[in-house]
């Protein structure tokens, strides 16, 4: 059952103005349409390794993370926290493709016994019947899930969480691009506010917004919980009670939230405790190259 009304975020209502409705079908078909193609193949690397069904292999090797001091002279709003830019380097590891669907966690549900999404302040906003998710959005981005409830899927699974390393090379390559497609935003790219859709959408409807390693959905629809704690990094001086094992890191921006500066690649501003749930909020699995 899904029962919309306002909220601090407008409203979401069934009934839509025809204007959201078109680029809500849209985007459904478009999603349809990369489902109905399968994932591509992902390459393999030296090794001859590829990946398993669904993910994508992500290859050894160095990237940049975070950003530069002088991000802002041309226009991006760089958080203290992704200061200072640094070169990590990483083995080469799995990344779901797309991020955990309603369809995909009901099996988990079925299995676990897990409680059910729900909008933890007003359950009838939204909330599913049983194990199963609401009519016509299985292939949406399973949200309203803790950290706890994305750790014991992927457990579960036979993966795990990314690291916030791990999300943001598969985001943005090594070439210091501040989105999945470059260093320009562009609104028909990815399901952030500026979409218009007020909803998330079904995964992969942007395809146009791939990563650099043919990754959906990594700038928009749901941000998406990592395995890390939120610390400074490596060379930052800046003191903050926040820091410390307090607070997950949750990555890649919401259809809830605008582009700026939430979407980058580097933004590390949605760090909460690790019960918290929302509706913008889900998760993608990782797993070790063996």
């Amino acid at each position: 059952m899904i029962r919309m009304r306002r909220t601090g975020g407008g409203w979401h209502a069934l009934r839509r103005p025809a204007t959201l409705i078109a680029v809500v079908m849209t985007a459904v078909t478009c999603g349809v349409a990369a489902w109905a193609a399968g994932p591509r193949e992902a390459s393999a690397d030296q090794s001859g390794r590829s990946a398993p069904a669904g993910m994508v292999l992500i290859p050894a090797g160095p990237f940049t993370m975070g950003s530069a001091a002088n991000a802002a002279h041309i226009g991006f709003h760089v958080g203290v926290d992704e200061l200072p830019r640094h070169e990590v380097v990483l083995p080469a590891y799995y990344l779901d493709r797309n991020e955990v669907t309603n369809e995909e966690y009901a099996k988990f549900l079925q299995a676990s016994g897990r409680p059910l999404p729900a909008d933890p302040k007003d359950p009838d906003y939204y909330r599913w019947e049983g194990p199963t998710p609401p009519a016509g959005q299985e292939k949406y981005p399973v949200m309203y899930v803790s950290w706890y409830d994305a750790q014991a899927y992927c457990e579960w699974a036979g993966k795990r969480l990314p690291t916030e390393e791990e999300w943001e090379k598969a985001a943005r390559g090594n070439d210091q691009r501040q989105w999945p497609w470059g260093d320009t935003f562009d609104a028909s790219k990815c399901n952030s506010f500026e979409a218009g859709l007020r909803w998330s959408a079904p995964v992969g409807s942007f395809p146009q917004g791939d990563s650099p390693y043919g990754i959906h959905d990594m700038c928009g629809n749901v941000a998406e919980w990592t395995s890390s704690w939120y610390e400074p990094y490596p060379g930052n001086t800046i003191k903050r009670s926040a820091y410390g094992e307090h607070y997950k890191v949750a990555r890649g921006g919401a259809w809830a939230l605008p582009a700026e500066p939430w979407s980058r690649a580097t933004n590390r501003n949605l760090a909460q405790p690790p019960s918290y749930k929302h509706r913008s909020l889900g998760f993608r699995c990782a797993k070790d190259a063996k």
